[in-house]
């Protein structure tokens, strides 16, 4: 009982409110630029994996099939430390990446296979007529692209593509792992120095539910008006 009490006093977390809720800065950086490099890289993937030319399909499946298999955890602590290492060994000048480069680079890449998927499903849904009506139009591949495909293929694939950005903001969690300064990270600096882990995780578990209970709410409201505007 005294653990439990010790744990639902939030005022140790109350009391450095502002350096721990500083590092929600951090997440929601590696977030942003983590969702953007993981749309550009999906994308791309997605529109290889599509291409008539065989070897370069393979060669999308399997980077998108890598992503897909690997662990947030371990692309975090492989991309951190071992192409540094690949790279000092080549050029013999030391190099190192940043923790916030790192984060981003592993994220990027691991949520770009989930889109890449997403990606391809939504394109695959466009009804093949309207691409042929396209085509017949004088269209060329690219505008077709850009003017019927993914306009129609987004309707599709949104409300998967923001479950995704949702799994997305919860592995910012992990960061601080190669030490970026985090939410996290800062509550387990803290909870060394002050000895007292269960409230100032208990408060971090509270901010983080709080934000993705907002954010899942959110994706589930769009969600229901696209579908509904869609059957109108």
């Amino acid at each position: 009982m005294e653990n439990l009490r010790e744990s639902l006093d939030l005022s140790l977390f109350w009391e450095y409110r502002a350096v721990v809720l500083g590092g929600l800065g951090f997440n929601l950086a590696v977030f942003l630029c983590a969702g953007a490099a993981a749309i550009v890289l999906g994308l791309t993937a997605c529109l290889c994996r599509l291409s008539r030319r065989r070897w370069l399909a393979r060669l999308a499946g399997g980077y998108t099939e890598t992503c897909r298999s690997a662990p947030e955890y371990v692309l975090l602590i492989w991309v951190h430390y071992v192409p540094p290492l690949l790279l000092t060994v080549a050029t013999g000048i030391k190099i190192s990446f940043s923790p916030f480069g790192s984060a981003v680079i592993a994220l990027g890449l691991a949520y770009s296979g989930y889109l890449a998927e997403t990606f391809r499903a939504g394109i695959l849904a466009v009804p093949r007529g309207h691409v042929d009506a396209a085509a017949a139009l004088g269209m060329t591949p690219r505008l077709r692209l850009r003017r019927i495909v993914l306009p129609q293929a987004l309707r599709h694939m949104l409300p998967e593509a923001m479950n995704q950005a949702i799994s997305l903001f919860k592995a910012t969690t992990l960061v601080s792992l190669i030490a970026v300064p985090d939410l996290m990270y800062r509550v387990s600096m803290i909870a060394s120095q002050e000895m007292r882990p269960l409230p100032l995780y208990t408060g971090a578990a509270l901010v983080y539910c709080a934000l993705i209970f907002t954010f899942s709410s959110a994706v589930r409201l769009l969600s229901e008006r696209w579908r509904r505007r869609h059957l109108a």
